[in-house]
C-alpha cells in the first residue's frame, strides 16, 4: 500500500516545496517509485521539478496546465459533476530520475476549494456533493496503483482550507454515484 506524506505549514516560505522535491529524489535514488503531487496553486513544485528557467520552459508548463496531466483536470469528473469515475491521469517522469514521477499543479485548482468546503458541510443532505470530499484521495489512491508507486508527496499551500483538510485527513470514503 502506497504511503502519503504531506508537508504542511501554516506559514508560507519554509521549505515545503523543497522539501518535498528533495525527500521525493531521495526516495527515489533509494529505489522507491515516488509521486510528488502539487497541490499549492503557486505550482511552485511543479515549476521545480519540470526545471522552469528559461521562457521556452514556461511554455512546456504551461502547455501541461492545458492538458489532463495536472491535479486540476484530474478531479474535474467529480468537481463539475461529470457523470463518469475519476480516473488516474498520466504523471510526468522527472528528468534524470526514472522512478520520480509528477502530478503537476494548475493554478486553477483553488476554484474548488469552495466547493469543497460546502460539500464538506453539507456533504449528508445533499446527494450531489457526497463524493467530493473523498475524490483527491480516491485520484491519488488510482495514480498510486496505476504507477506502481511506493510515496506520495504532498506539497500543501499554506492554508486552512478545505482541500488542506481533506489532503490531511486519515480515511476517506469515495461514493462514486451518477
Amino acid at each position: 500500500m502506497v504511503k502519503k506524506i504531506a508537508l504542511f505549514n501554516h506559514k508560507g516560505g519554509v521549505s515545503k516545496t523543497t522539501t518535498t522535491f528533495n525527500l521525493g529524489w531521495m526516495l527515489a535514488t533509494k529505489g522507491y517509485r515516488v509521486i510528488l503531487v502539487d497541490t499549492d496553486p503557486q505550482c511552485n513544485l511543479t515549476g521545480m521539478a519540470l526545471k522552469k528557467a528559461t521562457e521556452e520552459d514556461e511554455d512546456r508548463i504551461e502547455e501541461i496546465y492545458n492538458t489532463r496531466s495536472n491535479i486540476k483536470t484530474g478531479l474535474t469528473a467529480a468537481f463539475e459533476s461529470q457523470p463518469r469515475a475519476i480516473e488516474p491521469v498520466d504523471c510526468i517522469p522527472i528528468g534524470e530520475q526514472e522512478r520520480l514521477f509528477l502530478l503537476p499543479g494548475n493554478v486553477g485548482f483553488a476554484e474548488y476549494e469552495v466547493t469543497l468546503g460546502i460539500a464538506q458541510e453539507l456533504s449528508g443532505s445533499i446527494q450531489a456533493l457526497k463524493n467530493l470530499p473523498g475524490a483527491i484521495t480516491y485520484l491519488l489512491d488510482k495514480k498510486a496503483s496505476k504507477f506502481n508507486a511506493d510515496y506520495i508527496l504532498i506539497d500543501m499551500s499554506p492554508s486552512l482550507g478545505a482541500i488542506n483538510q481533506n489532503l490531511l485527513m486519515k480515511r476517506h470514503i469515495f461514493r462514486f454515484s451518477r
